[in-house]
């Protein structure tokens, strides 16, 4: 059912009433835009579901306090993109959800668990991968688009039912509520320079460097906000670790920068000398630290090698994603003596007190029929 008008939306809502869960999705666009502009949003419980046109002009205030309710759970797939889509357009902070592809994660589908997959494993449909170059703002939306949408939470209704029963078999319902009580949490919806300063992975600066290409990225996340555009159309990548290995003093030098240009010659390019010679000016104690250098001289490469097959040999036996329990960095930090969230909860249950137990050398690892076997040293 298309949901175009208010009327209509009530209605379903008072249909609906209050079920224990529903399965949620969303279709949005985000190629021109810093905010994925929402067009859509499908709901589905039991035999009912609804996909609400969001660009129709409808009130949705009664949907907002539809969704706000703690007693409804809300079933989503790789729920991160929605759950920032709500609160950035709704301010509305999704709780509870469950997220199909960390559950399915945690049920050891795999390192790779897509919602297409999922949908394979469980119904034996095969997805309509056409619809999914869909432009979604485009009115009106005909028939088998709206199909589409439609079973995208008709089918996630079967896979959360088929999921719980792996749950309940495996004994791992606190697991998953762990994880997704960090998925309700707001504060991950926010923009982190650190975190958008690792992604570009610049090797061999100094800390003062570092400073610049974070003022360079804080600068872009602004213009790009204020703008409502990508972050890439305001400065690439590229011109970014340009910029920071070698930062330029005057007009004419910015020009020179990759996909910059002549456009150093306006306000952009005023901005841009500012904010360097504001990283100039941070304290070095302010500075990013250069962690990767720090990591590469420290972390013992042997150690690591045995925590790769100790995680490996866990998660094989335990029937769970190593990717979900522990990163590259995880191991690291554990190596280093450093906070790791793999000594904490389900994880340091799991994984967490028997890596520090291999790292303490009261237990080995060793080869048995080809298979690797744990036995203790003491």
């Amino acid at each position: 059912m298309l949901i175009q008008n208010t009327n209509d939306l009530l209605t379903f809502i008072n249909d609906i009433g209050t079920p224990p869960y529903i399965a949620l999705d969303t279709e949005f666009i985000s190629e021109k835009t810093y905010f994925p502009q929402l067009c859509l949003i499908q709901i589905a419980y039991g035999e009912q579901s609804a996909v609400i046109d969001t660009l129709s002009g409808l009130d949705m205030e009664p949907l907002i306090k539809f969704l706000k309710s703690p007693d409804i759970i809300k079933v989503l797939h790789a729920a991160n993109q929605d759950l920032i889509i709500f609160w950035n357009d709704y301010k509305l902070a999704l709780e509870p959800v469950f997220d199909t592809q960390v559950a399915a994660l945690v049920c050891g589908f795999g390192d790779q668990v897509s919602y297409g997959n999922l949908v394979k494993a469980f119904t034996g449909k095969a997805l309509d991968k056409g619809a999914q170059i869909v432009d979604w703002s485009r009115r009106p939306l005909n028939d088998g688009h709206i199909k589409y949408a439609e079973a995208d939470v008709s089918n996630l209704l079967i896979i959360y039912d088929r999921l719980l029963k792996e749950i309940e078999k495996r004994g791992r319902a606190n697991w998953i509520s762990e994880e997704m009580r960090e998925l309700s949490n707001p504060a991950r919806y926010g923009f982190d320079p650190d975190a958008q300063l690792k992604k570009l992975k610049m090797r061999g600066l100094s800390r003062r460097r570092l400073a610049t290409l974070r003022e360079m990225i804080c600068w872009r996340e602004e213009q790009a906000r204020s703008q409502n555009m990508p972050r890439g159309w305001v400065l690439k990548d590229l011109a970014l670790r340009d910029i920071a290995a070698h930062p330029p003093k005057n007009l004419e030098q910015l020009s020179r920068i990759r996909s910059i240009g002549g456009s150093a010659r306006g306000r952009v390019g005023q901005d841009l000398l500012e904010r360097i010679k504001k990283s100039l000016d941070i304290p070095l104690a302010e500075c990013p630290p250069v962690d990767e250098k720090e990591k590469i001289e420290q972390v013992n490469e042997n150690a690591m090698v045995l925590l790769r097959a100790l995680l490996t040999n866990v998660c094989k036996k335990h029937h769970v994603a190593p990717k979900l329990v522990a990163s590259k960095t995880d191991l690291e930090h554990l190596i280093l003596g450093k906070s790791t969230r793999i000594t904490k909860g389900w994880r340091g249950e799991l994984f967490g007190s028997i890596a520090n137990q291999l790292l303490e050398g009261s237990i080995a690892l060793a080869l048995t029929d080809g298979d690797i076997e744990i036995v203790r040293t003491d």
